[in-house]
């Protein structure tokens, strides 16, 4: 099957085209979606009806994992996950992957491929270090610190990198190179995949002056190796952003990154309390979150002059409302402030070319936390179940997304 190169997503400055033409992501946060496909414990009528609200609602692209890390019983992780061991896949998984990529064509829908995790949800990240040093258990939070210290010895272990990261590579080369049980087609030659994402919030590290070396040398290294793999797809870090100017650059200025990444959280980085009702409290969070904006958006499209994606954000539910935040009976007035805020913000970034869209976090759909278990709704397993999930039934929230599709659709 020959594949016309402009099927797939470029960078054209600080913008995204595809076919000749500008593209701006209105996305969700969907990461349970391998799991949700397979056959054997997933759910693929309710992936069609989420993903059938999503395009009703604008939008036009998902960001999902596709890597999750074993063995099974360790706690706070998504199972079963894709690979139990180095190298060793769970088919009935991988094949719900398959099955996620195949439907996207329906709905005209790219997705973003978050290839690992620096949290231990999916087994991330700490799992790697593991079984390159099986002499030491994984410190689960919520001691974060220590957790912290322990995963990033993923890169920063110069006694293990070689094994960790070999390990990495072989996975990312058996996704990439995966030929889809459903389409026939080589992941690699997917024009539905958006983008490659390294790792879900590589974090700053702080072992020595050569801490920024560190990291640059194993984004570079790795997304030169995707290159070489996969020239069709563009490829981006996953990082927060939250360290300032000089780490922002440092995670983005390998020349085989084409966009930069940016996730906003104003309620786990002290900015908001979702317990205060108060308007100073908002505005607080709101503040920070469209300074934050901006500074990302200079460091990325003027100093790098790379585009910019905001791939998460999110915020709970009002805990003043009569019932608890995590219900999905709870109020969203404060969430629907502050989305249509953020949305407003990067819809005049937009327009300026510096910025290329937004990916909330995170869409349950259908589905609700009481449902039986495995819920995968939007919230992962070691977070209280509702925090930041996104609704069908939030009506307001959803028509946020809506209106922005239509404001965009004025720039194209």
């Amino acid at each position: 099957m020959s594949i016309n190169s402009k099927e797939f997503i470029k960078v054209n400055g600080t913008q995204f085209k595809k076919n000749d033409k500008s593209y701006y992501i209105i996305g969700a946060n969907y990461w349970q979606a391998m799991n949700l496909g397979a056959s054997e414990g997933g759910n693929k009528s309710r992936v069609l009806k989420d993903l059938k609200i999503l395009k009703e609602n604008g939008i036009n692209c998902v960001r999902i994992m596709a890597g999750s890390e074993g063995p099974e019983g360790e706690p706070y992780r998504m199972y079963p996950a894709l690979m139990n061991s180095p190298g060793d896949y769970n088919e009935n998984v991988f094949q719900g992957l398959d099955w996620f990529l195949a439907q996207l064509n329906q709905f005209n829908m790219t997705v973003i491929m978050t290839l690992s995790n620096y949290w231990h949800w999916s087994g991330g990240f700490a799992q790697y270090v593991n079984w390159a040093d099986p002499s030491k258990s994984i410190p689960y939070p919520p001691d974060y610190s220590s957790f912290e210290r322990y995963a990033a010895r993923f890169y920063s272990d110069s006694t293990i990198y070689s094994t960790t990261q070999a390990y990495y590579l072989a996975h990312i080369k058996s996704v990439i190179t995966r030929k889809n049980t459903i389409t026939g087609q080589l992941y690699k030659d997917d024009p539905n995949i958006f983008a490659w994402e390294l790792v879900n919030e590589p974090q700053a590290i702080n072992v020595g002056d050569n801490s920024h070396d560190i990291v640059f040398k194993w984004i570079d290294d790795t997304a030169k190796f995707i290159k070489d793999l996969d020239a069709n797809h563009l490829i981006s870090t996953g990082s927060e952003g939250k360290n300032g100017k000089d780490w922002f650059i440092t995670m983005h200025k390998s020349p085989h990154v084409d966009f930069t990444s940016a996730h906003v959280w104003v309620e786990n980085w002290g900015y908001y309390n979702s317990d205060d009702s108060s308007l100073e409290n908002y505005q607080k969070a709101e503040t920070f979150m469209l300074n934050f904006l901006q500074n990302v958006s200079d460091w990325s499209t003027q100093t790098l002059k790379k585009p910019l994606l905001v791939g998460e954000y999110g915020m709970a539910r009002d805990a003043w409302s009569g019932v608890s935040k995590y219900s999905p009976l709870a109020t969203t007035t404060n969430k629907e402030k502050y989305f249509t805020s953020l949305s407003n913000k990067i819809f005049e970034m937009e327009k300026q070319n510096a910025c290329t869209g937004h990916v909330f976090w995170a869409f349950s759909g259908i589905a609700r936390p009481s449902d039986p278990a495995p819920t995968w709704i939007g919230d992962p397993p070691h977070e209280p179940p509702g925090w930041y999930s996104v609704y069908d039934s939030d009506k307001n929230v959803l028509n946020i997304f809506a209106k922005h599709a239509k404001q965009v659709a004025e720039l194209y």
